[in-house]
């Protein structure tokens, strides 16, 4: 008894701390859950659902009600008025996409602790009754494994230890969520059958044990439909007792004494849907307003989200958007593959050996646990193909099969050994799932939503700034740290801000960091609260210097002719235009109050692939000044339009010193120009003094000749100057390769129009 009331306490403990760690509403669909309770705590009823217009409770109305009644009866004395007031959205809330790298909350302020009063205190009651159901699903799976291991009830405090540690079944049981009871009610009701089960085989059913069973089914129906999947599971064992006692009457008493308490508990919600909706489930209201999977399941995407089941059953937080380490997803893997394959080879040999009674498992016990497992994954699949979003928490019903068949399966496979030998698999997978529930509720969670404090000094490798927002000019950039000075696109760049208000800010501005092209095209944006997402501006003290980390991802494919020097655009939206989805920015000034653009920095974006001449090339290998070299070129003359087409191809052998500009000159047979005109390499795209080595640009001329053109040989020069020295200053051909050089250009071809 004691190491059980150990693993209850821990659970206990690690409940109530998780209620307090997770910020209010930042479990899946709780500000929805609560909405609905709070709806009855205020004596309005149960809501009646409207796809067109549907309350705060959204889809959640449609659910049975059990877990909402009795929540909102436990909360009705709470002043519950101030909910709006601290259920306030993110709107740039990050929701299932746990590899994105911010916006972990679902609400603006979740980052501020709030005192256990008003709508926080009234959802905290809610998860604290949620932890109770959960403790009462712990005792029935301990005590329906004391039934399965009665030669060994060490195996039974296993079982109940590892599911007592399940990071997911941790973070739900300490969430406003409905889930909680179903699941409590799935648990006694197995719990309950398995009872039956084993008293069978010693002494008959009194009837007051089939309304028990009954009251059970009513509760587990009235808390969620899947708990409807009991049913068809109490009949089967019914039909079998009475098989088993030949004894025909024992199935009638059954459906008597256990389908009147649960059709007076449960059948009023079902007779009301089919009066309100004409739909006896809810189902079709519910599926109205949350969604109905619009692509049909196939194996393609089944695999996708069966990932999401896997990950979600052994732990993925907030709304589907944190995640533990990925070794641990593989371990958990390996855990499942052994205990249930164990299992089902252990399940085989009790029913080989009924007869001798050798088993140490009872087979009727296994088979049960196998049918609800089963059941359960029948319905998550029934659901699986009518919406998208395959979720871990909808097999927890079948939570006591899960733990129990797992302890199964690794004694299965370990029973060669010596006992002393057993136990150290069985501890190991408790410590890592323990461990790994620690290690969400101290760090993991904690740093997803809580607010980094401010810095009290700026990175030297930071670039100052004094870049002032807003005409009162409160909110000031101070500085900027690129940890990259390149980026290919697909990756992502580390930028450092470091942000500072003058005075306490009254309004959440949302903070855009952009990169732009040279025509100012957006190439990636980034738009967020501060402390990506963590950290909105009125949480900010006066003064104190904030460093503002974010990862901007390159995600729009550029050109290939040349990389790009994308502009960095810092800056934050005006509260005034966010109503009409305009997102104007706020005006922004330097220190001497000059209204600016605020492109705070620069940032060289690489091409996916290398550029490639579209002309027949030939090769050239000229170098101007050790640093530039001219690759390739390609010539096509066009008698129908008289236009010479040149293509360069440059590769950088260094960083240029400063910026050139490249000519591409036709000379007649005296010399004479006669066409050509200088552009830059890259044009505005990619500047020569944001070269590297191995840096590779292609730029095309096209050159428009006069019509008088005489006939004869013409020359194509091409070379390099100093862009600020207006052609004066040539870059020195230092290599001529494969062509003719001389006065600071090469002679790349020679044409004879007609």
């Amino acid at each position: 008894m004691k190491t059980t009331g150990l693993i209850f306490a821990l659970f206990l403990l690690l409940g109530v701390a998780y209620s307090l760690v997770v910020p209010a509403f930042e479990t899946p669909d709780e500000p929805f859950h609560y909405a609905f309770a709070r709806h009855i705590a205020q004596g309005n009823g149960l809501p009646v659902q409207d796809p067109r217009s549907p309350g705060p409770w959204a889809q959640e109305g449609s659910q049975a009600p059990l877990y909402y009644l009795i929540t909102g009866a436990a909360t009705a004395p709470i002043d519950q008025s101030d909910f709006e007031a601290i259920a306030i959205p993110n709107p740039r809330a990050n929701i299932g996409d746990p590899l994105y790298p911010g916006n972990k909350n679902f609400m603006l302020h979740s980052g501020r602790w709030r005192a256990l009063t008003g709508a926080n205190l009234a959802l905290h009651v809610g998860r604290w009754l949620s932890l109770l159901m959960s403790a009462l699903t712990l005792w029935c799976l301990y005590r329906l494994a004391t039934f399965t291991f009665a030669h060994n009830k060490t195996l039974a405090l296993g079982a109940t230890a590892l599911a007592a540690l399940i990071p997911q079944f941790l973070f739900l049981s300490a969430s406003f969520s409905n889930d909680n009871a179903v699941i409590a009610a799935s648990a006694f009701t197995l719990f309950w059958l398995a009872r039956l089960l084993v008293k069978a085989e010693k002494e008959p059913i009194r009837r007051r044990e089939w309304v028990v069973l009954g009251v059970a089914l009513g509760a587990a129906a009235l808390s969620k439909l899947q708990g409807l999947g009991l049913i068809p599971l109490s009949g089967l064992v019914a039909l079998f007792l009475a098989w088993r006692r030949r004894t025909p009457r024992l199935a009638l008493e059954a459906l008597l004494f256990t389908g009147l308490p649960a059709l007076l508990i449960a059948g009023w919600w079902y007779a009301r849907n089919i009066a309100l909706y004409g739909d006896w489930s809810g189902l079709s209201h519910l599926m109205e307003i949350n969604g109905r999977r619009q692509e049909p399941l196939t194996w393609k995407n089944f695999w996708p989200e069966f990932d999401g089941l896997r990950y979600s059953a052994w732990g993925v937080f907030g709304w589907f958007n944190i995640l533990l380490p990925d070794w641990f997803y593989r371990t958990m893997d390996v855990v499942t593959v052994i205990g249930l394959s164990g299992a089902a080879l252990a399940t085989v040999a009790s029913l080989r050996n009924a007869a001798s009674h050798s088993s140490p498992f009872s087979p009727r016990l296994l088979l049960l646990l196998w049918l609800w497992l089963g059941m359960m994954a029948v319905l998550l699949l029934y659901w699986t193909l009518q919406a998208t979003g395959s979720q871990g928490r909808l097999l927890f019903p079948a939570l006591p099969s899960v733990a129990i068949l797992l302890v199964v399966g690794i004694e299965f496979w370990l029973r060669w050994l010596p006992a002393l030998w057993r136990r150290p698999p069985l501890i190991g997978v408790t410590g890592v799932l323990g461990a790994m529930s620690i290690y969400a509720l101290g760090w993991l969670l904690p740093n997803a939503y809580y607010a980094p404090p401010p810095v009290t000094t700026i990175d030297a490798r930071a670039t100052q700034l004094d870049v002032r927002y807003g005409d009162e000019e409160r909110l000031r950039l101070l500085a900027l740290r690129l940890d990259a000075e390149r980026v290919r696109v697909g990756e992502s760049l580390p930028v450092t801000l470091y942000l500072q208000t003058t005075a306490p800010l009254e309004q959440d501005y949302q903070l855009f960091l952009q990169l732009l092209d040279e025509n100012g095209v957006e190439i990636t944006n980034l738009t967020t609260h501060p402390g990506w997402g963590r950290n909105p501006t009125t949480f900010w003290t006066p003064g104190a210097i904030y460093a503002d980390a974010y990862l901007l991802r390159v995600t729009r494919r550029i050109d290939s002719w040349a990389p790009l020097a994308a502009r960095l655009y810092v800056g934050f939206i005006d509260p005034a235009t966010e109503a009409e989805r305009t997102y104007l920015p706020l005006p922004a000034y330097n220190s001497a109050g000059e209204e600016i653009t605020p492109f705070i920095g620069v940032v060289t974006v690489e091409p996916p692939t290398a550029p490639e001449l579209s002309l027949p090339a030939e090769e050239v290998g000229s170098e101007f000044g050790g640093v530039i070299r001219l690759d390739q070129v390609a010539v096509q003359w066009k008698d129908e339009t008289r236009t010479l087409i040149v293509e360069l191809l440059w590769e950088a052998l260094g960083q240029p010193a400063t910026d050139y500009t490249a000519f591409v000159h036709v000379l007649d047979a005296k010399g004479e120009r006669v066409g050509g005109y200088d552009q830059t390499p890259a044009g505005d795209r990619f500047p020569t003094h944001r070269w590297r080595a191995g840096d590779r640009v292609l730029s095309r001329f096209e050159i428009a000749l006069p019509d008088s053109l005489s006939a004869g040989d013409y020359e194509v020069w091409v070379g390099l100057y100093e862009s600020a020295s207006a052609g004066a200053l040539r870059l020195p051909v230092t290599s001529a390769g494969l062509v003719l050089a001389g006065d600071g250009q090469v002679r790349v071809a020679t044409f004879a129009p007609e």
